[in-house]
């Protein structure tokens, strides 16, 4: 298994090299809030995610009205779209009380 989760890592590497630095900066920045997310609340909270683009995150898009990214779905009610960490961590703080 380490074999072919390594060759996959350079896949995803060189995929996402083919992107604008722009959209890198982002998609970096998301993944580490995801880290961090899953870090810190461990079984308390549970991460999906969504490819806007798939058909999937349209059909959720439409569902909560999110037409800006990336989006936020909190216990089915609540959504947040953009990267203000401080804004996503309180609503997920009032979420969990």
């Amino acid at each position: 298994m380490p074999a072919r989760a390594g060759l996959s890592q350079k896949r995803d590497n060189r995929d996402l090299n083919e992107y604008p630095e722009e959209l890198k900066e982002e998609y970096l920045l998301l993944s580490e809030w995801v880290r961090e997310l899953a870090r810190q609340y461990k079984e308390k909270l549970t991460i999906s995610l969504i490819d806007a683009k798939s058909l999937e995150g349209f059909l959720k898009s439409l569902r909560y009205g999110v037409r800006r990214y990336p989006a936020f779905i909190i216990n089915k009610k609540k959504k947040y779209s953009g990267v203000d960490k401080a804004e996503l961590q309180a609503l997920l703080e009032q979420a969990l009380s």
